[in-house]
């Protein structure tokens, strides 16, 4: 049986990675998550609303808000964020091409990587100006 959902409202700018950090320790702790999954689901909300930052509003434009809800349905925890940034669909990117050398490599991707390899599932879609990205974690299971 679902839990009642915690739900919060942060800026995106470093106030809001804040925000988005305390709500995660408050949500943690009332669900007595050990350290381990605290921290993972604290790495989920920040790689989302870090990458909202960087790349979803255009150079000149004003930074939104960004909606980040979380529940617990038994031994999974679902996370959905809502933002009101550029259509990005990061359950569609491509993974990072892990065996080329580093100095290879071209920057970015590692975090939506890092990413999937939490969860279970993971779910995107555009609602009117908005994306919506849902991911679920089984609590206890080691990354991907």
């Amino acid at each position: 049986m679902a839990e009642p959902e915690d739900r919060v409202s942060v800026s995106v700018d470093a106030a809001g990675l804040h925000d988005a950090a305390a709500f995660v320790a408050g949500f943690a702790a009332r669900h007595r998550l050990d350290e381990v999954e605290r921290a993972r689901l604290l790495i989920l909300v920040e790689e989302l609303l870090t990458n909202l930052l960087k790349y979803g509003y255009a150079a000149e434009a004003a930074r939104g808000r960004a909606e980040i809800a979380l529940r617990r349905e038994g031994d999974r925890v679902v996370l959905e964020f809502a933002d009101d940034g550029r259509p990005f669909d990061p359950v569609a990117a491509p993974p990072p091409d892990l065996d080329l050398p580093l100095d290879e490599r071209p920057v970015g991707g590692l975090g939506l990587h890092l990413v999937r390899s939490l969860v279970e599932e993971a779910r995107y879609e555009r609602v009117g100006a908005r994306n919506r990205t849902t991911l679920l974690r089984r609590l206890g299971a080691p990354p991907r």
